[in-house]
């Protein structure tokens, strides 16, 4: 099953036999089969028709919709799970403090094993990397999680191991024309970032889907706090594959020239953009500043470049060490969250997160 991305501007979405069909100004641009789809990712000022909307909803294609610049805004919402008895197990187990505390450290050893692992390869293949010290202050960072008896100590690891992470991580790429000093993701000041944030985007967006087949209410985690209006609980389960999928694609997108400095733009924020990053940020608790910075965006060609190597990324297969199985990378979050939901029902003891070897 495919996964569509609809990304010319002003355009509509009718509805024709067994396809759909991408139109603008009643020119035939895309014509796409709805048995191939399993998603369909609308993008900036696109129209669906309510015969589209109807036949989408009908056939539970997920359906979502992102401004231009990459902002997550919402989805289609099919009928909720059925899967009542999974959900009122997750508020059961997550209200209990030790097994929320136990979940938090699992998120966090994932995430902080696959960033050690990142910098390793990094260390191994970038001559001069010299990454030995980085490696080693984010294995003693792990050690103590295991340690943590609070939330809030949980958090300080993960914002160490992250900052640690990310100076290392700067000394991965190899072009001239495109460095990474630091993180900044409100809103991004350079095409390293507007990279990372993009891709986050669009792994918290698979991350969602699968936190919603699955049955799981997304707004009740452990590892970040319940707010008003944040999916903290894909925001959990997405940790471990940030450093796997979306670090190593934007490193190996600006190293192999996949992405050059001609796909990125610099242009003031609009409000209706301020509002979207205080609203949809991988890092919800950071204030936004957009006065006295001006973001970097991919153009629209390298929006569509970027869209690509994000497919290919997720269409890679690897080997799934639980099942033992080849799987891609949209299959294993799919899997690991199944594997939550078994560990929520106490058919499993602890949760594993998917680990880079």
């Amino acid at each position: 099953m495919a996964v569509a991305y609809v990304l010319e501007q002003n355009t509509t979405v009718r509805l024709e036999g067994e396809r759909l069909i991408v139109e603008r100004k009643k020119q035939v641009l895309h014509a796409l089969h709805i048995f191939k789809l399993s998603q369909i990712i609308v993008v900036g000022n696109v129209s669906l028709t309510p015969p589209v909307v109807f036949r989408l909803l009908r056939d539970g294609i997920d359906t979502v919709f992102m401004s231009r610049n990459g902002k997550y805004l919402g989805r289609l919402q099919p009928l909720m799970s059925k899967n009542i008895t999974l959900r009122c197990e997750q508020f059961d187990r997550l209200r209990d403090e030790e097994f929320s505390l136990k979940m938090a450290r699992s998120f966090v050893e994932g995430k902080l094993a696959n960033m050690r692992a990142t910098l390793m390869r990094i260390n191994r293949n970038r001559e001069n990397a010299r990454l030995g010290k980085e490696i080693g202050k984010i294995k003693k960072i792990s050690n103590r999680v295991s340690k943590a008896d609070n939330l809030n100590s949980l958090r300080g690891f993960e914002g160490q191991g992250s900052a640690v992470y990310f100076e290392g991580f700067s000394r991965g790429f190899i072009t001239e024309e495109i460095t990474f000093k630091k993180r900044v993701r409100r809103p991004p000041t350079d095409p390293v970032n507007a990279l990372l944030s993009l891709g986050y985007t669009f792994l918290l967006n698979n991350v969602m889907s699968a936190v919603c087949l699955v049955g799981f209410d997304p707004y009740l985690g452990s590892l970040h706090a319940v707010e008003y209006g944040r999916p903290s609980l894909v925001l959990d389960l997405m940790e471990e594959w940030r450093p796997i999928v979306v670090d190593s694609l934007v490193l190996s997108a600006i190293n192999l020239k996949a992405i050059t400095l001609e796909d990125f733009k610099i242009r003031p924020c609009d409000e209706e953009e301020i509002n979207c990053y205080r609203q949809n940020n991988d890092q919800p608790d950071e204030p936004a500043d957009t006065s006295s910075t001006l973001p970097v965006r991919l153009t629209d060609d390298g929006f569509r470049k970027f869209v690509v190597q994000f497919e290919r990324k997720m269409n890679q297969k690897i080997k799934h060490e639980a099942t033992g199985q080849q799987l891609s990378y949209r299959d294993c979050i799919r899997e690991q969250v199944r594997h939550f939901a078994r560990v929520i029902r106490g058919e499993e003891k602890d949760y594993k997160p998917m680990v880079l070897r």
